[in-house]
């Protein structure tokens, strides 16, 4: 059932909804421990990973709020994770201009899927963009109105005119969208805000875009640009506080059939490596993919997740960053950590 759980949860990601993800990190059900056990939200539709508990999680639906956010709740002596979940975060880039080339490398570093567009192809290929994730030569209209890059993406227009950026801001601007800025003078924005007023976008629509796009803080050169409006970007993902869970994660839990447990960080005090929400898949070969933090604790899950894989069970664990066993892990962060081992 767990591969199937989670090939339904990329699923629903990949179609965009809403999707909450519920772990149970410790309490028990009729004698037996329910530490790992999940359901999936996605819209309306719910997903129970084991349909013996279908009591149990309809008493937990009813007792906790579903908020937007990653966050721990309470019932009946159960300890309840809730994830508000999202994909990766695209990066869509219009225009290949100076700016997109250091955007481009920048969102990459930050872990975005980067998408370019151009209509030129001196600019649009894969010499220029040799980082980016794709690479598309083509009218901004057409591929705009195409592809569906999914409610967790953000959109840059850099295009070289006025007239691009417009085509651009009106192929999303009344999709669902996580950011869009828009580069340009005064004058350059206010023909563009001008041009869609008249084309009938209501101002609640227009005020929703960045521009003049990027944090203030005085670049001149396009990677100076470039930093403000990733600076920007950061900015507004963290604001709406979702778990990003890595899409090479999902498909190792997927498609890869040996045994793996996932360890999630549930609950962080102090200061931490690693924020609740942050996974890590280890594998029955020793091999593993995301990170807890680096370091010691970092290898103490590790070693964890491999005696649990030989017993076939699931766990919890904290680990106390401060003080004396702060020393012991060689760490110097403060705080604690708990983290739940999930056995598939």
């Amino acid at each position: 059932m767990k591969r199937d759980f989670y090939t339904k949860l990329y699923n629903e990601l990949k179609r965009s909804k809403e999707v909450y993800l519920i772990t149970i990190v410790s309490g028990e059900h009729q004698g037996k421990k329910l530490s790992g056990q999940k359901l999936l939200k996605a819209d309306n539709n719910i997903l129970i990973e084991d349909d013996n508990y279908k009591e149990l999680w309809n008493e937990i639906l009813n007792n906790i709020t579903l908020n937007k956010g990653t966050y721990n709740s309470t019932y009946d002596n159960k300890e309840i994770f809730i994830e508000y979940l999202a994909s990766k975060a695209n990066l869509v880039i219009c225009g290949g201009g100076h700016i997109a080339l250091p955007l481009c490398n920048i969102g990459k570093l930050l872990d975005f899927n980067v998408t370019v567009i151009d209509d030129r192809k001196e600019f649009a290929n894969y010499d220029r963009f040799n980082l980016a994730d794709e690479v598309i030569c083509g009218n901004f209209e057409e591929v705009l109105k195409e592809r569906c890059f999914g409610k967790n993406s953000y959109f840059v227009i850099v295009t070289r005119g006025h007239r691009d950026d417009r085509i651009c801001l009106e192929s999303v601007i009344d999709k669902g969208y996580a950011y869009v800025g828009m580069i340009g003078s005064k004058a350059k924005v206010a023909t563009v805000v001008t041009a869609l007023l008249e084309a009938g976008y209501t101002q609640e629509l227009i005020d929703k875009v960045h521009t003049p796009i990027g944090l203030n803080i005085g670049g001149q050169t396009p990677a100076e640009i470039a930093v403000s409006i990733a600076a920007e970007i950061i900015q507004e993902k963290n604001i709406n506080n979702k778990t990003e869970i890595s899409e090479e994660i999902l498909r190792e839990l997927i498609e890869d059939k040996q045994s793996k447990v996932l360890a999630t960080i549930v609950e962080k005090l102090g200061s931490s490596p690693r924020g609740v929400g942050t996974k890590m898949l280890i594998k029955e070969d020793r091999s593993f993919k995301g990170t807890v933090g680096g370091g010691s604790v970092e290898n103490a899950v590790y070693l964890k997740s491999l005696e649990l894989i030989k017993n076939r069970s699931s766990d919890v664990e904290i680990y106390n960053l401060s003080n004396s066993d702060a020393s012991t892990l060689g760490m110097i962060c403060g705080g604690k950590v708990k983290v739940v081992f999930e056995y598939i």
